[in-house]
This record gives C-alpha cells, structure tokens and sequence, in this order.
C-alpha cells in the first residue's frame, strides 16, 4: 500500500488523470505525462513582478558548445547550489500554494489547492487557521540557507521567548565556498578540470568547440528552475533559454 501510494503521488505531481494511470497503468503515454509550459499561467503572475527586485542575484558561468548551441554545463559558487539544494526543504503546499500561486506544473495539485480554497469552514474543514495551514503551509527559515531567494515569510518556531535554531545548517548546507560543476539535469559536482573533461568526452566535444558566458539567477529563473526540476532533465536549457545565445 506504502510503494501504491508513493507512485499516485507521482502521478498526481506529473499526470492531468492520476486516477486512470493509477487503475490503468499500461495505457500511460508519455506524450500526457507532463503538462505544458505554455499551458499555465506561472509566466504571467503579478508575484514575480513585484518580489523580483527584492531578490538577490546569483551568477552561474554557461558552457555551451559552438558549433549546435547546446548547454553542456554549468560552473558556479557555491551560493547557487545552496540554492538548488534547498529546493528539498521546502514543503509541497508551499510550492503550489505561495511560490506559483496555484499555477504549479500539475493541474491535479493546483485543483486540491482550489478545492480547499471554496470549502467552508466550520461545515467541512475544522477551523480557519486549519485552512490557512493548508493554502499557505509556514516556511521555517531558521531551517533554510542564507542563499534561499524565494521571497517567503519564515515562521520561527518559539518557546517562553526563546527562539530555536537548527544548528546543522548554521546559514547554509556547505561546508566551504567553492566551484560547483553541474549538468543540465542538475546533477552536482565538486568542479575540476578532470570532471570537466570528463563531461567533454562523455558528450563526444571538443575543447576548442566550448564557448563561456555568465548569466544571472534571479526570482524569475529560480522559480522555473524550481518548476522544470518536476518534470525535465533539462532544468537549465528550459529555465535559462531566454539568456542563451542564438
């Protein structure tokens, strides 16, 4: 029952007929698992607009191969794998209910949301606070990185005016700063040139075939970032198109 569930969660997360691929799972075309970008409103929330100048900005150098355009991968410090890595702490209501403003990936998620949204309380759900729980589930900062963008209200948890800290991130998940090396699919590496290199063989390209450029990570960016990594493997080719070079 544990492993059944796990996978109509996935469904749910990726499919527009969980229940039919739940019941029916041979019949699932790949073509409908995933919901298009085109198809939602994420772009057009006034949300990005009016946090976008209030979020800090990362830098992340591009490496992309002359002669096709392709992104081969990615290099930056550290603060913009913190970034990534956060991406695991943060709870699924608050993705669909505060970051994309019930304009997620699934149409299924965006409709529980709603759902709960037209429910009276006192009728059905419990009480208001119970309802507020569940649109707009509290971000607990004190448990993030410093490098977290997302504009969030944390709620830190306090007792008799003492405020409690998780003492294992300290402001953040690395141990040091340093170079970052990852692949379109997000894949995280400590860089080098050997590890390089080895993504140049892997990838059948030639050193002189690379070309470098720095862009820049900001609301917009991470939030798509956050979005494709549902549902791609080719999270930085899709959330950074618009600064790739033609």
């Amino acid at each position: 029952m544990y492993l059944q569930m796990l996978y109509f969660l996935k469904l749910a997360l990726s499919t527009h007929r969980p229940f039919t691929y739940f019941v029916f799972s041979k019949i699932c075309p790949e073509t409908d698992v995933f919901i298009s970008w085109q198809d939602s409103t994420f772009h057009h929330n006034d949300f990005i607009i009016k946090e976008e100048s209030a979020s800090s900005k990362m830098h992340v150098e591009l490496s992309l191969q002359k002669s096709t355009g392709k992104l081969l991968f990615a290099e930056s410090k550290e603060d913009f794998v913190e970034f990534l890595f956060g991406f695991l702490s943060l709870p699924l209501g608050t993705v669909i209910g505060t970051l994309t403003k019930g304009a997620f990936t699934s149409r299924c998620m965006d409709n529980i949301l709603r759902s709960i949204s037209n429910m009276s309380v006192g009728k059905y759900l419990k009480s208001e606070n119970i309802k507020d729980m569940l649109l707009q589930p509290h971000f607990g900062q004190k448990y993030s990185s410093k490098n977290q963008i997302f504009p969030l209200n944390g709620v830190p948890v306090r007792s008799d005016e003492l405020e409690y800290k998780d003492l294992r991130t300290d402001g953040g998940f690395l141990k040091q700063s340093g170079m970052f090396l990852m692949t379109d699919d997000l894949t995280i590496t400590p860089s080098s040139l050997s590890s390089s290199i080895d993504i140049l063989k892997k990838l059948e390209v030639a050193p002189e075939d690379i070309e470098r450029y720095e862009v820049s990570i900001s609301l917009k960016e991470g939030l798509s970032m956050l979005k494709e990594s549902l549902k791609s493997t080719s999270i930085l080719t899709k959330s950074l198109e618009h600064q790739l070079k033609k």
